[in-house]
Parts: C-alpha cells; sequence; structure tokens
C-alpha cells in the first residue's frame, strides 16, 4: 500500500503547483489589466503617429552625457520620431527649454541629472499639457516618480552602490596583496544627481568593512567631471602626496585626477577604480594605467527609455508605482588576466550579481561609436517597444537586440527587491541615505567608521546584495 501513499502525495504537490502557477498566472493578469487602464487613461498620441520626444542635459562634458544623447537620438531615429535635444546649466533653463519642447510639439521629454530644485515645476508643466517626463538621476529621499502626478512616469537610475562595491573590492584586494593602505577617496557632487552620489558612498562602505586595514584619505568631490576631479586631486596632492590607491565616483572625475598625479610623477594609474565604463577609461584599463571600472551599458541604458516612452504616449503600457524606479545591471571591466584572478581572490566570482565583460571589444563595439562621424550603437530599439513590435510585426526583446557576450544589457525594479520588497521600504532607505551618506568625511579609519554603523537605522540596508 505503500505506492498508494506515494501517488496521493504525488498528486497533492501537482495539484499544489498547479494552484500556485494559476493564481500567479491571475495576478499577473489583473497587473496587465492594471497597466492597461492607466496607459488608456493617460496616453496621449496614436500608434503610428510620428511626434516629437525631448532630451535636455545637464552638460556634455563626461564620455557618458555624450553617448546618451547619441543613443536617444537614434532611438528617436529607429522609431520614427523627431528628436529634439538641449543642454540646461541653470534652474530657469531647465523651465524655459522645456515649455519650448512642449511648444514644439515633445509628447515625452527625457531629463538626465535634472535639477532637483526644479523637479516640481516641471511636474507641473508637464502635468498641465499632458506630457510625460522620465529622468536619469533625477529623484530624492523627498520625491519619487509619481509623486508629483501621473506624467514623471520613469526614473532610470542605477543602484551605484552595487556599481561601486565590485570595482573598488577589487581595487582593495590588489591593494592588500601589495601592502598597500592609503586610498585617495573622490566623493561625486553635493548638489547634481544626489541620489547618485549617497548610493556611491554606501557602496564605498561596503566594500570597506571587507578590507577594514585601509585608510580613506581626501574625501573631495569631483563634481561628476574631468576638471573637477582634477581639482580635487590637486587639493589632495595639496596636503599629501604619500596616497597609494585613487578611487573616483565615475570616470570622467577619476580620468581627471589620474592626470593631477601624473603630473606630479605619481605612476597611481594601476591601482586605480572607479565606475562608468567610458571609452577613454576603457582604453587605459587596456594599457595597463588603469585597474577596473563598473558599467551600465551606457548607450542601452539611455536609448531604451525612447521605447517606452512612446508606448506610453500610444496607449499601450503605463508603469505599476513599483516599476517607476528601474535599474540598469551593472557589468564589472578590467584588464584581461588580472581582473579575473582578482575578482576570485576578493570572492566575487560567487557574488549572484558579479558579471565580468570583455573590456575590448566592448571598446571597439560599442564604445567608440562615440567618436564615429555618424554613432550606431548596436541596439535596435524598436525591439523594446510593445507597440511598435505590434506596428511591425516584430518580436520584442528586453535586450534590444543586443550580443549579450558584451554586457547584460537589462534592467530590474529596484523596489522588487528582496532586501526591500515594497516602495515604502525603498523609500525609507533612500531617506537614511541622504541623512548618513551625501557627505563621507566623517571617517578615515574603519574604527572611525564602526561608530556610524550604531547609528544606522535598519531601514538603512547595507549588505551588498542585490537579487
Amino acid at each position: 500500500m505503500r505506492w498508494i501513499r506515494y501517488a496521493v502525495f504525488f498528486v497533492i504537490v501537482a495539484l499544489s503547483v498547479v494552484f500556485v502557477v494559476s493564481a500567479f498566472a491571475q495576478e499577473e493578469l489583473r497587473l496587465d489589466e492594471k497597466r492597461m487602464e492607466l496607459a488608456q487613461r493617460y496616453k496621449n498620441a496614436q500608434p503610428g503617429e510620428k511626434f516629437a520626444i525631448g532630451y535636455i542635459t545637464w552638460g556634455l562634458a563626461q564620455e557618458y552625457l555624450m553617448i546618451c544623447w547619441q543613443a536617444v537620438e537614434q532611438a528617436c531615429r529607429q522609431l520614427g520620431l523627431e528628436f529634439i535635444g538641449a543642454v540646461a546649466e541653470t534652474d530657469a533653463a531647465w523651465v524655459e527649454t522645456t515649455e519650448s519642447m512642449i511648444a514644439a510639439g515633445a509628447k515625452a521629454i527625457i531629463y538626465n541629472c535634472p535639477s532637483a530644485a526644479v523637479m516640481p515645476e516641471l511636474a507641473r508643466v508637464c502635468n498641465e499639457h499632458n506630457v510625460f517626463m522620465a529622468t536619469f538621476f533625477g529623484y530624492t529621499g523627498e520625491m519619487f516618480p509619481g509623486d508629483l502626478g501621473p506624467r514623471w512616469v520613469i526614473d532610470n537610475t542605477p543602484l551605484s552602490d552595487e556599481q561601486t562595491f565590485f570595482p573598488l573590492m577589487i581595487l582593495f584586494e590588489k591593494m592588500r596583496q601589495n601592502g598597500k593602505t592609503k586610498l585617495l577617496h573622490h566623493q561625486a557632487h553635493k548638489t547634481v544627481a544626489t541620489v547618485s552620489t549617497v548610493y556611491i558612498n554606501l557602496g564605498v562602505f561596503m566594500a570597506w568593512s571587507f578590507y577594514p586595514e585601509m585608510q580613506l584619505l581626501g574625501h573631495q568631490y569631483g563634481e561628476w567631471w574631468y576638471e573637477g576631479g582634477r581639482k580635487a586631486a590637486e587639493a589632495a596632492l595639496a596636503v599629501r602626496t604619500d596616497y597609494e590607491g585613487l578611487w573616483g565616483a565615475n570616470d570622467s572625475q577619476t580620468m581627471g585626477a589620474l592626470r593631477a598625479f601624473e603630473d606630479r610623477g605619481i605612476p597611481i594609474g594601476p591601482f586605480t577604480a572607479s565606475r562608468d565604463m567610458e571609452m577613454t577609461t576603457a582604453e587605459e584599463i587596456l594599457k595597463g594605467n588603469f585597474l577596473v571600472t563598473a558599467g551600465f551599458d551606457i548607450p542601452y541604458f539611455a536609448g531604451r527609455m525612447v521605447p517606452m516612452l512612446y508606448d506610453m504616449c500610444v496607449g499601450a503600457w503605463y508603469p505599476l508605482p513599483e516599476e517607476m524606479l528601474q535599474a540598469p545591471r551593472i557589468n564589472t571591466y578590467g584588464r584581461p588576466g588580472e581582473v579575473e584572478k582578482l575578482a576570485r581572490d576578493a570572492r566575487l566570482i560567487w557574488h549572484p550579481n558579479f558579471y565580468l565583460a570583455p573590456t575590448q571589444e566592448n571598446l571597439e563595439k560599442i564604445l567608440r561609436q562615440m567618436k564615429a562621424e555618424k554613432p550606431e550603437y548596436p541596439y535596435d530599439f524598436r525591439l523594446m517597444s510593445i507597440a511598435k513590435c505590434q506596428e511591425l510585426g516584430l518580436s520584442y526583446d528586453r535586450h534590444a537586440g543586443a550580443d549579450l557576450r558584451l554586457g547584460q544589457h537589462d534592467y530590474y525594479f529596484p523596489a522588487k527587491l528582496e532586501k526591500f520588497g515594497s516602495m515604502e521600504a525603498f523609500r525609507k532607505h533612500v531617506d537614511a541615505l541622504y541623512e548618513f551618506f551625501l557627505d563621507f568625511s566623517w571617517a578615515d579609519t574603519w574604527e572611525e567608521a564602526q561608530k556610524y554603523i550604531e547609528k544606522f537605522p535598519p531601514e538603512l540596508k547595507w549588505d551588498p546584495i542585490w537579487k
């Protein structure tokens, strides 16, 4: 009779699985219906209609900013839309440029690192004219997409703590193996893209906890660009010159800092790390004059905003609240032969999020397009549009037709990660980051840093796992 008991057991298990799958499918159907209901309520164009999408950026001094501009323009061209681009250098310019783009027929506007001070006014203008808004590095602890009306629909910001943790762990590991402990630590910016600043500083703290013998020195702000990084390094070098490693909050400012060291005759390049994966950094990595960086497939990161906005404009999709915050997946880049060993020694190989991408191939097949006469990144952004795929009989592809050997070309929703689980928990986490990590000059040694751990609220999550 034992076989009968086994049979009954397996039938019960099978029925349970069917029930769970069915319940999940029904919930997904309900959510799809909610998305479509919202999409139809807020649409402002018809499928196949040619309209303009605006793009406003805070500058073009970074390679990252230039690549973003080019990728958004390419995506508009591929989807048969008009591209309107502009640079805004003052708070007034963000608002005035928005108004002029709307007058020129823009149905949606993408903002790269907008001024937080004018976000409420930008949202008011876009809500009033039924124009969609999407941002890169646009939210803060005080305002998220959806908070200022239905038209601010997407924020596209990497979890820069993840993007910092991987390369800094590799740098720390190389410093440990070579008996080095003095790291010059450059922060990002006090007022521009501060949501990234607080994440980056959190990522530094996470990596530091694995290498407590390190000293973090300087704490100057590089302000996201080459000249700012050079100025910050010169200020730090005026205090002392015995730094043994260099960390900067992004590639542009770190490259400026590296050049300041070289001018002093200090060969710190092999012990330099940052984040973004720009063209110049990739070239220096392959020369052995820069250790490691981490990036988020910049042209994919930028261009994919266009098909999502097109779908919202024509009523094919609208994000639920926990889908309004999006984060690109992170790739790590280093010199072949060296970075793999350091990643193993730092135990990153076993991290569920660690992805080591080929530096040389990315440089040749993607990054050097930035300097091309007619830049063309290897993506077909039509494939990321639900509506455009329906119009043209194409198959939807979340990766935009990318070569997945080069990177992940993907993204996730931070509020859905296990460590948060809800928008409310994620919002509390970001609030805490602004309280403790907007400035990271409060500790040079791990002993000093430990005093701050006791002050962290439980809402601040500093475990280095993102899944």
